[in-house]
């Protein structure tokens, strides 16, 4: 078991991620497409290979889903994303 730093996250099995998304609901989805796409605007520096990885992942699963259909995508502000990826932005107000 790998229990994570808050006490809501506790892994009890490692699921490979295209098996995990099956079984996600559109609307989680679209919440993952559209933060992705928000950290790379606002955070760049915040995304690594993994983060690449699970957007590819959870664009492929509506691909599956939906074929070419649209994607529909959620706003977030640039303060949002800041203060949820990017806690150390004192640099920016210089």
């Amino acid at each position: 078991m790998i229990v994570g730093p808050g006490p809501q996250i506790t892994i009890t099995e490692l699921v490979p991620i295209g098996n995990h998304l099956k079984n996600v609901e559109d609307d989680e989805l679209i919440h993952d497409i559209s933060i992705f796409e928000a950290r790379k605007e606002f955070c760049k520096w915040s995304i690594n290979e993994a983060t690449v990885a699970y957007y590819d992942a959870v664009k492929l699963e509506w691909k599956t889903r939906h074929g070419s259909k649209h994607i529909p995508r959620l706003a977030f502000t640039r303060d949002k994303i800041l203060s949820k990826f990017c806690t150390d932005t004192e640099w920016e107000n210089d």
